[in-house]
């Protein structure tokens, strides 16, 4: 009896024995037999059952429900992916589901599989993971052991035959999955590179896939899309994207356990945005924030430094993710990014350069690397890497660029990358910018801000990082961002000081880039004179003729224009388009600019004809330069209308500002300089037509939309109009508000002795004098008349003109004496006074009775070719006359009066508030020629 029972338990062991023989043996030879070794013709022995075991009933088998996971009672979500695989079933055996890793593929076919289960109740389930060989074998096995298909514990069965034949043929109803399809190596290794000694397209697993009855299905989940669409016979397969932000958020939650949680609404939305929406990701997150005592916002901060391996490197404890699959989205990544670096190394160093990029928006142009047509396939087919609708440009998921940075630091080769990515940027970058290189420098900022961030080590790339922030920071200048075009500058500065000679153009380029934005950015007159410093430096240690000393003449013209230096500026103005005409000839558009920008500078220190006739020359010649039609338009039009304007023929000026403005706003964006420059010219012609309303409404328009541009010198031209057109209607105190927001301005950016700021103040006290607050405009003409004593000049005609200001405000106050000092002061700077201020200082005399000296000054202005000031003088002659007893004089001028029929009884009246005639001040904004040099005209 004994000896019975151990014979039996030996008989079972060494049953046991032989089948797992024979599974491993079956494995090995799957592995490993030759093509020669499977064609040689030998049949293998028949399968005989043991004679011990009964015949199994699998056809009667039906219901079997095979998924190693539980159902989660609260999966969330997902509902349109689940209801897109029901209806492809209606169509097809075969579903494939693929996206990246952690996106929830196998959940989704984890609840399909139930789902399913539930509406069928007599069909069968099975689950086989599929990302080996060898986990794909024990599935099938598993499936044959459960159906005991005939054969199933036969040592010379083939247990992947059995059961794809039993699927293949079964009319019972079933769903199989197949998880985690991922390595394409397996399931065709003769057309992919196989890591196996031995390939033989017969040994494909994608050949043991059953192609079943109408009543079987087929789900596939990977994350290789090429996997997934060969798998599924060419059909398209269901792309998994991540979670809305509703379905994100609800993950997020469930996930609490139930227990009582004090997150905000923003803080959910901003740990779910910052994970991108992966499902596997925010449980993981949630996970840790339940485990460990940080908050959410201590979570998103450690993403984003270089804490984030800790925490996504964290396994999450979920017994419904196979083992191999990784609880961690970064274990996850980890093998995709192993297999991608095994198959195709070209990708994974394609992966690695654009992790070191801006995530969202990588040009296909900046991407020249072998093979990468290919390796972006590789990448794609991974959901690694995906396409922005629309557009010739890829982007990254954020955990996935995490995950790559992270790989590099562990290998060493993150400095490495950085300067690939800054060696194809700068190499792609346009070293000069025009309306044509927007859309390229567009694409290419936000990799530029990245890149800039970074610290090189190498002299090769700390060279190539200065030459991108010199680039940069001109384009910067087009879009008007000057702050960071003035920092991106000093920076590059920095950098070739260290690195290359003086005598470099290279230093001089970027001397006088750093120069002119301190320039641009002036916030005190210590600024000017570092500008003035390094701008001259440039010009010094700049070739003849170089595109650095004709930049730096230009700016200098500005500069000293600024400085009351008519004589330099017109110099350095004529330096720099004699520059461009050496350099590219008298018929170049960079040189027809310049020669534009110094016919500006002629008029405006009062060389009007000269001026006038250096824009007929660009006329001329506008027709004749290599350019676009559009281009010789606006260089004739821009041409037209200064020599219309300083003709004062403001209709004929505001005509052709209308026609650049036209232009203009379909070629630059918004807020380019020159659209806001045309603009504000445009309506400054408009108000010197009489058109007042109108030139105020399109000066506030102007104002609203430069409000975010950080060109304050717009801002300060808009209110400088509208105060203007409150002056013209006399409505002082709402003019006085703009004028004090102008010369404020002026103040804060330019300094206090800054010329503009003088030409602010001087507005303001006009306005105080028309508003007849004569202490208030006094003190204000004195602090002018200071200033420019000082940098103009005393004999300069605006010195005089706020000196007769200062002789009106004295008067108004009834102060003549001092009235009449200022007066003959100014006087006494004029070569030939002007018979305006005469007949203010005669007024100034009748109220004090000075007659004889009222009667000298009379005399000179009877001759004026003004009717009105000359009907002033012979009353005021009359007067004189008169009251020094010569009757018979003053009637013969009475008598000459009348036949110049010129009246000669009105008199000054005790209550007049001012004498009349206040000097008329230029308001000609100069602040239109002072911006950025670009080349986009």
């Amino acid at each position: 009896m004994l000896k019975a029972g151990t014979s039996l338990v030996e008989e079972g062991r060494v049953k046991r024995i032989a089948v797992s023989l024979r599974d491993n043996v079956q494995l090995l030879t799957f592995l490993n037999v030759t093509p020669a070794e499977k064609a040689d013709g030998r049949d293998r022995p028949k399968v005989s059952r043991l004679a011990s075991e009964p015949l199994p009933s699998y056809e009667s088998v039906t219901g079997m429900l095979s998924v190693p996971f539980t159902r989660d009672d609260h999966f969330i979500g997902r509902e349109s992916d689940l209801k897109s695989i029901a209806t492809c079933f209606m169509k097809q055996r075969r579903v494939a589901v693929c996206g990246i890793g952690g996106v929830g593929k196998s959940q989704i076919a984890i609840e399909y599989c139930y789902r399913h289960k539930a509406s069928n109740a007599n069909a069968h389930v099975f689950w086989v993971y599929g990302g080996n060989i060898a986990r794909f074998y024990q599935g099938y096995k598993r499936i044959a052991q459960l159906l005991q298909i005939p054969g199933w514990d036969d040592p010379e069965a083939s247990i992947l035959d059995l059961v794809r034949s039993w699927l293949s043929s079964t009319p019972i109803p079933y769903l199989l999955v197949i998880d985690n399809a991922d390595n394409i190596e397996d399931w065709w290794p003769g057309k992919y590179k196989s890591a196996r000694p031995l390939d033989d397209p017969s040994k494909d697993l994608s050949t043991f896939l059953p192609n079943g009855l109408s009543s079987s299905h087929l789900l596939i989940t990977t994350r290789d899309s090429r996997v997934a669409t060969r798998l599924a016979h060419e059909k398209k397969p269901i792309n998994l994207t991540p979670m809305s932000t509703h379905e994100a958020r609800s993950l997020f939650l469930s996930k609490q356990a139930g227990e009582k949680h004090n997150f905000s609404e923003a803080e959910i939305n901003n740990i779910v945005e910052e994970l991108d929406h992966l499902p596997l990701a925010i449980s993981q997150a949630a996970a840790f924030i339940q485990q460990h005592p940080v908050s959410i916002a201590d979570y998103i901060n450690a993403l984003r430094c270089k804490n984030a391996k800790e925490f996504l490197n964290e396994e999450l404890n979920d017994s419904r993710r196979d083992d191999e699959s990784g609880n961690s989205v970064f274990r996850t990544w980890s093998v995709s990014f192993d297999q991608i670096k095994q198959r195709k190394s070209c990708a994974a160093d394609l992966l690695s350069l654009m992790a070191m990029l801006d995530r969202q928006s990588v040009p296909q142009f900046l991407l020249k690397m072998p093979e990468v047509i290919t390796s972006l396939g590789t990448l794609q087919a991974f959901n690694l890497v995906t396409t922005r609708a629309g557009s010739q440009s890829f982007q990254i998921h954020r955990l996935v660029q995490h995950f790559v940075q992270i790989s590099l630091q562990r290998d060493g080769t993150t400095q490495e990358w950085q300067e690939s990515a800054l060696a194809c940027v700068s190499k792609e970058y346009p070293t000069e910018i025009g309306v044509a290189e927007w859309p390229k420098c567009d694409a290419l900022a936000p990799h530029v801000h990245v890149l800039t961030g970074y610290s090189y080590q190498t002299a090769e790339a700390q060279l190539d990082l200065a030459h991108l922030l010199c680039w940069a920071a001109d384009f910067d200048i087009e879009r008007g961002m000057y702050a960071q075009a003035l920092d991106r500058a000093e920076r590059s500065l920095s950098i070739f000081q260290k690195l290359v000679p003086e005598h470099d153009e290279r230093r001089a380029a970027a001397t006088w880039l750093y120069g002119r934005l301190r320039y641009y950015q002036v916030q005190s007159a210590r600024d000017i004179e570092v500008a003035a410093d390094l701008l001259q430096k440039a010009l010094d240690t700049s070739e003849y003729p170089s595109l650095n000393f004709a930049e730096s003449a230009f700016e200098l013209a500005h500069l000293y224009y600024d400085q009351c230096n008519g004589e330099k500026c017109l110099e350095m103005g004529k330096a720099s388009f004699q520059c461009w005409e050496a350099m590219e000839g008298e018929n170049s558009s960079r040189t027809l600019d310049n020669m534009h920008d110094y016919a500006l500078e002629l008029a405006m220190l009062g060389h009007r004809e000269e001026g006038i006739a250096k824009w007929q020359e660009i006329v001329k010649r506008s027709p004749t330069i290599e350019a676009s039609e559009q281009t010789k338009t606006v260089y004739s039009f821009r041409s037209l209308a200064g020599i219309a304007e300083f003709q004062g023929n403001a209709a004929m000026a505001e005509i052709f500002y209308a026609k650049l403005i036209a232009i203009s706003e379909a070629t630059y964006h918004s807020e380019h300089i020159h659209l806001f420059d045309y603009r504000l010219s445009h309506a400054e012609q408009i108000m010197r037509q009489g058109r007042l309303e109108e030139a105020t409404g399109l000066s506030e328009a102007i104002l609203t939309n430069c409000k975010d541009s950080s060109e304050w010198r717009i801002s300060a031209n808009c209110l400088q109009i509208i105060a203007e057109c409150y002056r013209l209607k006399a409505i002082y105190d709402t003019e006085h508000v703009h004028r004090v927001k102008v010369w404020e301005m002026h103040e804060k950016k330019l300094g206090r002795h800054h010329r503009e700021t003088m030409n602010a103040a001087e507005a303001l006290a006009d306005c105080y004098l028309n508003s007849c607050k004569y202490f208030e405009a006094e003190n204000t003409y004195k602090q002018v008349v200071s200033w420019r004593n000082d940098k103009l000049g005393l004999r300069h005609p605006d010195t005089v003109r706020a000196i007769e200001c200062i002789g009106i405000c004295h008067a108004g106050r009834q102060r003549y004496a001092e009235a009449e000092a200022a007066y003959l002061d100014a006087i006494g700077r004029k070569t030939k006074p002007d018979p305006r201020l005469i007949d203010n200082l005669c007024q100034c005399l009748w109220r004090q009775g000075k007659w004889a000296a009222l009667e000298t000054w009379a005399r000179q202005n009877c001759d004026a070719d003004d009717g009105v000031l000359q009907a002033s003088a012979y009353r005021n002659l009359t007067s004189a006359l008169e009251h020094q007893g010569k009757g018979e004089e003053a009637l013969e001028v009475r008598t000459t009066a009348l036949a110049l029929d010129t009246p000669v009884d009105d008199a000054p009246k005790e209550g007049d508030c001012q004498p009349t005639n206040p000097p008329a001040r230029d308001d000609r904004r100069f602040g239109r020629m002072i911006h950025p040099r670009t080349w986009s005209a």
